[in-house]
């Protein structure tokens, strides 16, 4: 937002009517002589930006009012960012955002803000909209989704004019006469109430034109707020809808971008894309390395073909080639992979020509050493060494490429991190106004969390474009409803509470990635590494990739466990549910388990007559657990009754920290062992066969019949 708002030298208003104009002069006068003739009856304040505007007209109508605030641009900056400067311009209860070619009708003004009055929650109100014949306009809309998209956008909408899915669109079945929440209203006509916009930040900017109404309404929901219609207050409205004239037109592409950087925005495919980023972008990098590699060496043997005159020695055929091709890709992988190419370095740091250059020359040296120890006859030096500095230009041009790709899609905002800042108010502010504009870094802040000193929220920082939206033990359910795919923590204690490291566990579990500043040293010694964030060091650490690689071993594990327990335990689980649980002997209980990871199980169990867990045998109903992932055969210890026993002691917090989210494990390094030493293999089998889970007595309703884990039911340690 340019600037705070509060700066107006005119004072606090009731009401601020802010109009972006830009070459409708004459809608312009109209729309002013309206405000005149049927002005509120609260103190306001009418704010017009001009966007540059080349309308000789303009002029005329600046000097027929000159009770009005007006604001030049020099360049035309856009539809929000003019609504934002002109909001930034005064300090007011509401903003009333209005296209030039509005006209107010009598009332009008003063019923909207009575009915805003009565809607405490109403963050945003659009009126009844009317066409210049007094005929109802569709001002108020269902939001999006992609079939609404291909009838209204595509060739679809010529030949289903009458398809349901653009009648729900557009409300057609409502009659638009009585008052309701809507999903979202025109921007060119729109109430919008201070506290709301604290929560929910001013327009995005990254809207030129088109779609910034919707997504304000967006945030307006996702932060609490309703968006209600009304047709109380009526304007008339000549809506000239430049978009749907003609096809490829500068409005139409206009409209398009705005529709694309829509779902950048909120789309849940490209959410999950940006938290895999880091280990797309390496794959990416080596495909690009193989295409090049592929190319390079086809280069080589056609320069070496074409030159065979040169040469006394013959050039075999180019298929007796393939394997050495093979074998340079192969090559050529591990020594990328060991040399660090495919480490992304989050803030898209190209390789230098120095580092590309050394990771070509340990692949030379293998290759030719490879070759010449192997007495390959049919291997040509002279491709070879054509082939080499071919590949250093294939594959320097292919680092670039992306690396360049990934940029210009940033600098159309199209690739932005979205980020959440958690940590004290005045700390985030201070980094914010180092920052400068943080699209220009490569991020979308979506806003902070903080606990509120004394009363209900917190005042949006970054000259009111980055609101509160929460308290921290809510990030995790901010992070899903905003799409964010970064969260940087600002409080440098770091966690403290069982709720804490709740909130961080489900975090990566989720695959989000975390940050802290560099003075969290121990996050390095956890293996996390550094980086530049705006003009601070912090520490990473990345949730993605190898992560979700080393979790696939570990749930085709639990699915052969799993079939091996059901044809271990089927005939013991007849002969339990048969005889034993009849007869009194045995019983069959449910155990409701909590984790700090947040999976929180149900697990059926069969126990004795007192209560104890019976031995693995008897157990088939795990078998389905195992195979469903819900437990693992190895794992934290499963704890009940909504325990989340978070880490304690420093060694604790290193192994969390090292460790990869996973379900509770029907054994693992908790299990039983002698005083003074750490389970081993048979330790740990000796606990999953007699005890699987640990759980020890078990009451009817399947709680711990001693008060809970750290109670007298733990496993009897060996020798004591």
């Amino acid at each position: 937002m340019a600037g705070t708002r509060g700066q107006a030298a005119e004072g606090h208003a009731r009401l601020a009517i802010v109009i972006v104009h830009y070459n409708t002069s004459e809608d312009l006068a109209r729309c002013l002589e309206s405000i005149a003739a049927y002005p509120p009856s609260v103190r306001h304040q009418v704010v017009i930006v001009d966007n540059a505007s080349r309308d000789e007209g303009l002029a005329a109508v600046h000097q027929r009012h000159p009770e009005c605030q007006w604001l030049f641009n020099t360049e035309n900056t856009g539809y929000a960012r003019g609504c934002n400067k002109g909001m930034a311009a005064i300090v007011a209860d509401y903003y009333l955002i209005l296209n030039p070619d509005i006209v107010v009708q009598p009332g009008a003004l003063d019923h909207l803000l009575e009915f805003a009055d009565a809607h405490p929650r109403a963050g945003l109100v659009g009126p009844q909209l009317l066409n210049e014949d007094g005929s109802l306009q569709e001002s108020c809309r269902r939001f999006y989704t992609l079939r609404t998209l291909l009838l209204r956008r595509t060739i679809l909408g010529k030949i289903f004019p009458d398809s349901r899915t653009v009648q729900r669109h557009l409300m057609r079945d409502f009659d638009h006469r009585s008052s309701r929440p809507v999903d979202w209203v025109l921007g060119g006509c729109v109430l919008a109430r201070r506290s709301a916009l604290d929560r929910s930040g001013p327009m995005d900017e990254r809207f030129f034109l088109y779609f910034e109404d919707v997504d304000w309404c967006y945030r307006m929901w996702q932060a609490g707020f309703e968006v209600q219609y009304t047709p109380d207050a009526r304007f008339s409205h000549r809506h000239r809808r430049a978009s749907a004239r003609g096809r490829f037109g500068r409005s139409w592409w206009l409209h398009l971008g705005s529709l694309i950087s829509f779902y950048e925005k909120w789309g849940m495919f490209v959410w999950l894309l940006k938290k895999w980023r880091d280990p797309l972008l390496s794959q990416l990098l080596w495909v690009l390395d193989m295409g090049g590699l592929a190319a390079a060496f086809v280069g080589a043997y056609a320069i070496r073909q074409a030159a065979a005159d040169w040469f006394s020695e013959p050039l075999f055929p180019f298929h007796e080639y393939l394997p050495l091709l093979g074998f340079a890709g192969l090559l050529a992988t591990v020594t990328f992979l060991m040399t660090g190419r495919y480490r992304v370095d989050g803030r898209d740091r190209a390789r230098s020509l120095a580092e590309h250059t050394q990771q070509m020359g340990v692949l030379a040296v293998l290759l030719l050493a490879a070759t010449y120890l192997g007495h390959l006859d049919v291997v040509s030096r002279a491709v070879l060494l054509l082939f080499i500095p071919l590949l250093a230009l294939a594959t320097f041009a292919g680092d670039r490429l992306v690396r360049r790709a990934r940029r210009r899609l940033e600098r159309g905002r199209l690739t932005l991190e979205r980020t959440l800042l958690a940590g004290p108010p005045a700390r985030v502010g201070a980094w914010l106004a180092s920052l400068g504009e943080g699209a220009r870094r490569g991020l979308d802040l979506a806003g902070y969390v903080a606990d509120p000193v004394a009363g209900t929220g917190l005042p949006a920082l970054g000259a009111g474009e980055v609101p509160w939206l929460g308290r921290p033990g809510e990030i995790p359910e901010i992070v899903r409803r905003y799409r964010v795919s970064q969260v940087v923590f600002w409080e440098e204690a770091g966690p403290r509470s069982a709720e804490d490291w709740a909130v961080l566990a489900t975090l990566r579990r989720e695959r989000i990635r975390l940050r802290w500043p560099l003075s969290a040293a121990w996050l390095a010694v956890a293996g996390d590494h550094v980086e530049t964030f705006g003009d601070e060091l912090s520490a990473v650490h990345a949730s993605g990739g190898s992560q979700a690689l080393a979790a696939l071993p570990r749930r085709l594990g639990g699915l052969a466990a799993g079939a091996g327990l059901a044809l271990l335990s089927a005939p013991a689980w007849l002969w339990l549910r048969a005889v034993r649980v009849p007869r009194g002997a045995a019983a069959i209980v449910t155990v409701e388990l909590s984790d700090l990871w947040g999976h929180d199980p149900a697990l059926t169990l069969a126990v004795d007559r007192a209560g104890r867990v019976l031995p693995l045998s008897w157990q088939w109903r795990v078998a389905g657990a195992l195979c469903a992932g819900r437990v693992a055969v190895s794992g934290p210890r499963p704890q009940t009754g909504g325990r989340r026993e978070a880490p304690r002691t420093p060694d604790e917090v290193l192994t969390f920290w090292r460790s990869t989210p996973c379900a509770p494990g029907l054994t693992g390094p908790w299990a039983a062992a002698p005083a003074g030493r750490q389970p081993g293999v048979s330790a740990r089998f000796r606990q999953l066969w007699r005890d699987p889970g640990g759980f020890g007595l078990l009451n009817a309703t399947g709680s711990l019949a001693g008060g809970g884990i750290a109670g007298a039911h733990r496993p009897r340690e060996e020798g004591s």
